[in-house]
């Protein structure tokens, strides 16, 4: 099976084994945390404020995992490699860029309906939020590299992507916002003023 994976090209590794990576990684757990603490510390007297910590817990959790498996990737190699079974050679192209345009549709739909269906939790929040949307600007920039978007664009690879410093900035100072966030409502439901 793990010659079969190699052959989609991935294959079950570490994606970012340097210090640059596990920085990433440990600023997506430490967040999540934080985001766990917040959310236990809210479980008895804010049920709903702390389903919401305990849901960004859980995807900052995956975000961390994902950054070292690359999981993305596989996703793709299988979508393509169903594509190519089934004769859409010509499609591929516009079918990336198709789900670039949907996936990001869909995120930005996301922040809109977080914003309206939390829309106290995020006032008491707003550090949060912006974490939220920090991090999933990175998401969509990073699905749209992966789909090709950027050479389509005529944006070369190597400026797009290769130089990790924002992609870095964004994944450090989104997972910082959120634990800066959830600190400070873990500080203040252990004051006894929950927001």
């Amino acid at each position: 099976m793990t010659l079969w994976l190699a052959d989609i090209g991935w294959r079950p590794q570490l994606d970012n084994p340097d210090a640059r990576g596990w920085s990433v990684v440990a600023a997506y757990v430490i967040a999540a945390g934080f985001c766990t603490r917040a959310a236990l510390g809210l479980r008895k007297t804010e049920r709903g404020e702390s389903a919401v910590w305990q849901f960004l817990a859980a995807g900052l959790l995956l975000l961390g995992i994902n950054k070292q498996l690359n999981l993305q990737t596989l996703f793709i190699a299988l979508v393509r490699l169903a594509m190519l079974a089934v004769g859409w050679d010509e499609e591929l192209r516009p079918a990336e860029l198709i789900f670039s345009f949907v996936f990001t549709a869909a995120g930005l739909a996301l922040i809109w309906f977080l914003r309206r269906r939390f829309r106290q939790f995020f006032a008491r929040n707003r550090w949060a939020f912006t974490g939220v949307v920090v991090v999933l600007v990175f998401v969509l920039i990073r699905a749209a590299s992966i789909s090709h978007v950027f050479e389509w664009a005529g944006i070369q690879q190597k400026e797009a992507h290769d130089d990790k410093n924002w992609t870095w900035v964004l994944e450090i100072g989104g997972s910082a916002c959120l634990a800066l966030a959830a600190a400070k409502a873990k500080r203040e439901s252990d004051r006894g003023r929950p927001g």
